[in-house]
């Protein structure tokens, strides 16, 4: 498995990634069970992520040719502008944890089927945390409530579960992590 920062070349592919994770073909017990990544996300928008602090990709090869099978996007936390991703940052402001200029959020992350189980989530993480460390003190996740799946994955990483909060009728978990922590952990594992 390689571990990198996505290019133009990788935005189709990461735009179908996204669509197979969206669940949208499952009921509600199968999309908390099976996990779903939430939001729209068009070409102009992918590129936006990629140009910032970027949209990290795992690939491997499979018959003979790469393919991306888990991805993680990145953004300036100062730069959310509406929804889901400013009500969290605002959450994580208000917490004093730190400050507008040292958050960034992470997420939608999501690994294909078919590699789920593989620690991919966890590699992608880490090397988040490397690329990060430097320029930003804290990540945020947020997770929508309804996604049991996600809500155990994050919890089982070396993250601080916030309150949360209520947006259009929907639930959110927030999740901050201190890039040096996280790789702390791991580096004893």
């Amino acid at each position: 498995m390689k571990i990198s920062k996505s290019d133009s070349s990788d935005v189709q592919e990461i735009l179908q990634v996204l669509g197979e994770s969206k669940g949208e073909n499952l009921t509600a017990q199968q999309r908390a069970q099976e996990g779903f990544t939430q939001g729209t996300m068009d070409e102009t928008m992918l590129k936006n992520f990629q140009a910032g602090t970027g949209v990290f990709v795992s690939k491997e090869r499979v018959d003979g040719h790469p393919i991306i099978t888990g991805m993680a996007m990145t953004t300036l936390g100062k730069l959310a502008k509406h929804g889901t991703a400013l009500a969290a940052y605002n959450a994580v402001l208000a917490s004093g944890q730190a400050g507008e200029d040292e958050i960034f959020l992470y997420g939608p992350v999501t690994v294909r089927q078919a590699f789920r189980g593989q620690g991919i989530l966890t590699q992608l993480l880490i090397h988040i945390c490397l690329a990060l460390k430097a320029q930003f003190r804290l990540g945020v996740a947020f997770v929508d409530k309804e996604n049991h799946k996600s809500l155990l994955i994050h919890r089982h990483y070396p993250m601080t579960e916030l309150d949360g909060f209520e947006l259009n009728g929907h639930r959110y978990a927030v999740f901050t992590f201190e890039p040096e922590k996280v790789l702390t952990f791991y580096q004893n594992r």
